[in-house]
């Protein structure tokens, strides 16, 4: 009690009562009062310090969003660019194949083998049967935080390892959201974004494999991609849909930028000059 009652009758500290008393003797209020102009002066200035920048942070034409602005109306037309060539490539890639076997003709021998081996690299367009896999990240991956955010979303391993898997089950061509799978193509995370071959993918992931689809949709499911696949949507809840298409209504396009980086001649048995074989006794032909 005795604390309660000095609190109500000295609410005043000591120190500050003894400071208020020599203001007080010097003819000066007992305190500061909170109109001072200084005061005013400060706290109008504060005032109007974080509303400028509160001002600049939001609006929507500072030079930070029009750089922002600008760069991204860049790369949406690179991107309608390359997408523009990309096809101009793959049509003069079959042009060219055309005129090759029209030159090579049947009589020559290699017109079906160069065009089996256009299509075991990926050279050319091919359709025909086979499956179709979608992979799409996990319904709540965009709110989800930290670790488990990363393990919702579909990575740039989870592609690899369907894509490998339909090859071991038989395909005979692959393609992810139109761009040709080949021996030489490289999946991949940049930044936040799956590329496959430098060119980036957006959802959802449909990956396109051509073969039997007697065989290939069972060897598929049988084996480690429909096991890993499984896996992905229990653990977690990433999408993993495949459907078999029966008809020739699937298509992978010619890949783009394909280069020669090892090469020899072969020998055929036939004349460097004529291509008709040479009589060794009469050197006729």
């Amino acid at each position: 009690m005795t604390l309660i009652r000095t609190m109500m009758e000295r609410p005043l500290d000591p120190g500050y009562r003894a400071a208020a008393d020599r203001r007080e003797a010097q003819g000066l209020p007992r305190s500061t009062s909170l109109r001072s102009p200084r005061l005013l002066a400060a706290t109008l200035a504060i005032g109007l310090v974080v509303g400028g920048a509160a001002a600049n942070l939001r609006a929507t034409s500072s030079p930070r969003s029009a750089a922002r602005a600008d760069l991204v109306k860049q790369i949406e037309s690179r991107r309608v660019e390359v997408d523009r060539l990309s096809v101009e490539a793959q049509r003069l890639q079959a042009q060219v194949a055309t005129l090759e076997a029209a030159q090579l003709g049947p009589s020559a021998g290699g017109g079906e083998r160069g065009r089996q081996l256009a299509m075991a690299a990926g050279a050319v367009a091919m359709t025909g049967p086979g499956m179709l896999v979608t992979l799409d990240d996990a319904p709540d991956a965009d709110t989800a935080t930290g670790d488990q955010a990363d393990q919702q979303r579909v990575l740039s391993r989870d592609l690899q390892y369907v894509v490998n898997f339909l090859w071991q089950a038989g395909a005979e061509a692959v393609s992810i959201n139109g761009n040709r799978i080949t021996s030489v193509s490289a999946i991949r995370f940049a930044g936040s974004a799956i590329i496959v071959d430098f060119r980036p993918l957006t959802r959802p992931y449909r990956i396109t494999a051509l073969g039997d689809p007697r065989t290939l949709p069972g060897a598929f499911a049988d084996g480690a991609g429909g096991a890993y696949l499984t896996t992905l949507h229990n653990m977690v809840g990433v999408r993993a849909d495949t459907e078999v298409h029966d008809d020739d209504d699937l298509s992978v396009p010619g890949a783009v930028g394909l280069t020669t980086r090892y090469a020899q001649t072969v020998d055929t048995g036939a004349s460097p000059t004529s291509g008709a074989p040479t009589d060794p006794e009469d050197g006729s032909s």
